[in-house]
């Protein structure tokens, strides 16, 4: 379990709340400012012209907004030791995006937690007590949750992670109101400054057809996946064999064959193993503004992180040593579910951001990108000039759209150039 909360404790037995209510003021909602200017008017209107229903309307309107604010003012200090003993625990901080959440609530030692319905907070009539949990990555997705913490099955509250990202914690706390909307006060609570949820992405179901370079070495063939070529079918005719060669991998010799003929046949249809075991993936998760939107360049960046995870699979069940890494972070190693909750953390950032992509030591990389109008100052630009020209590099362009054909061409002619490596764009229809 994760906590979300931290301890409240200040340097006294009752000090923890105290200092942080006296800044605490109930603030005017918008229909708390509508009535207390019907009620200016009322009396008003009323003294001028002698009206007594007036001066009646108004006094019932100051009555209702004076209990609203001494309420919603008194309620947290006739509370603050349940407030301050309360915890909030997320209890699946690691999802897959689309998924639900679940968090637990409860209070500390010293109170005997109630039964589903039975209230456990003293409320004032016509006085809402709510738990608020804010959650943001940082390219602005948003999770809010509230509760009545009162009204907790086994104490246990569900929120929906619609989307991938790394979740940290903006704001947790109580939150008091009236019913009619004329006040409310919020009590923050210490904030966990670790991510909330990680929500892992999908895999993207995609057929893109990809070669990986590592230490200027080229692998032969295509993993098992990707393949659409029928030539790739396993086989034991001897017009799919050829004699064996010195370099030839003896995995690809045909024992069989050997049996009968007394000659040595390597396979021709089947892949070679690779001849490095070293892979890292790279997602730029840098977007051109003028081909992007913020909403369309998170998506976008999903798109990458989604074929990234379908990659990372197929080449860890290859037996390849893979490492997954983004603009800027750090290189990540794992399982194949320690590599997915990597991938919860790539954000969408400006093109011409600070951040840079990590450089590795021996690996062969392949870079998955959005497509750019222009070259520039960008993290893949710094990448690729001071990156080690021995190291072959594959990057690819991966979009959705064909409103993105023609910046896609270009990048791939811009960094073709650059890099003097294997360039292409892979467009994703939905």
């Amino acid at each position: 379990m994760h906590e979300l909360t931290a301890s409240n404790k200040a340097d006294g037995p009752e000090a923890e709340l105290v200092l942080p209510l006296f800044r605490m003021i109930p603030l005017p909602q918008t229909m708390g400012l509508f009535t207390l200017l019907i009620t200016i008017l009322a009396f008003t209107a009323g003294s001028i012209r002698n009206e007594l229903v007036l001066i009646l309307v108004g006094m019932v309107f100051l009555l209702a907004l004076s209990w609203c604010f001494v309420a919603v003012l008194g309620l947290p200090w006739l509370l603050r030791k349940k407030v301050r003993s309360s915890s909030v625990r997320i209890l699946t901080k690691q999802m897959t995006a689309g998924t639900t959440g679940s968090l637990s609530f409860a209070l500390g030692p010293g109170y005997i937690q109630g039964k589903a319905g039975k209230k456990q907070f003293f409320r004032f009539p016509g006085i809402l007590l709510r738990y608020e949990m804010n959650l943001a990555t940082k390219d602005g997705r948003c999770i809010r949750h509230i509760f009545d913490p009162d009204f907790l099955p086994q104490g246990i509250s569900y929120f929906p992670v619609p989307e991938r990202g790394a979740y940290y914690s903006t704001y947790h706390g109580f939150t008091i109101a009236d019913v009619l909307g004329f006040f409310s006060l919020s009590i923050p609570l210490p904030q966990d400054t670790s991510p909330q949820v990680l929500a892992s992405p999908k895999t993207g179901e995609t057929n893109i057809r990809l070669q990986i370079r590592s230490r200027g070495l080229l692998q032969q063939n295509e993993p098992q996946f990707l393949r659409t070529d029928p030539h790739f079918l396993r086989t034991d005719n001897f017009i799919d064999h050829r004699p064996y060669m010195p370099g030839d991998d003896p995995r690809r010799i045909n024992w069989k064959l050997y049996g009968h003929a007394g000659d040595l046949f390597v396979r021709e249809g089947e892949p070679e193993p690779p001849p490095h075991s070293r892979i890292l993936i790279l997602v730029d998760t840098q977007a051109d503004d003028t081909l992007y939107t913020p909403a369309a360049a998170c998506k976008g960046v999903d798109l990458l992180c989604e074929n990234a995870l379908s990659l990372a699979i197929a080449y860890t069940a290859q037996g390849l040593d893979l490492s997954i890494a983004y603009t800027g972070g750090d290189i990540h190693r794992g399982t194949q579910a320690e590599l997915a909750i990597a991938l919860a953390y790539p954000s969408a950032l400006p093109l011409k951001g600070p951040e840079d992509l990590p450089s590795p030591e021996d690996e062969g990389l392949l870079i998955l990108a959005l497509p750019r109008a222009l070259g520039g100052e960008s993290a893949l630009d710094r990448f690729l000039q001071q990156r080690n020209t021995r190291q072959g590099v594959d990057i690819v362009f991966v979009y959705e759209g064909s409103s993105r054909d023609e910046a896609a061409e270009t990048a791939v002619g811009i960094y073709g150039q650059k890099s003097g490596d294997t360039t292409r764009c892979i467009r994703i229809d939905p």
